[in-house]
């Protein structure tokens, strides 16, 4: 009887492992872990070098889509949309910078 009772408990608890175990991965739970630190040689607070070909580049992206910098740049050209790190002083010791769009033309930063 000792040896049902334990086999019982034992199969309870693997059932029990069994189910709980996905619920600690489920994508719900990791929403919140912190994101990770920008890679080396990346500078937060500056513009990005390489800016984006847009909607219909082929690509998947998460998040917003590029401006429209259609005549955003006081007749400078070429206004190609670029994605910028905000710094702002109260995040200053912290590693999330949040990402916004603006439009590029030559050196100058203009918003979309």
């Amino acid at each position: 009887m000792d040896q049902k009772a334990l086999l019982k408990t034992l199969a309870f608890a693997l059932l029990l492992a069994t189910f709980i175990h996905p619920c600690l991965v489920h994508p719900r739970n990791l929403e919140t872990a912190p994101s990770p630190a920008p890679e080396s040689g990346v500078q937060i607070g500056h513009h990005d070098p390489k800016p984006s070909k847009g909607r219909n580049d082929g690509k998947t992206m998460r998040g917003s889509f590029p401006a429209k910098c259609h005549s955003k740049c006081n007749q400078c050209r070429p206004c190609m949309p670029v994605e910028v790190s905000v710094r702002a002083m109260a995040l200053e010791n912290n590693e999330y910078y949040p990402q916004v769009w603006k439009c590029m033309c030559r050196d100058n930063l203009f918003s979309p």
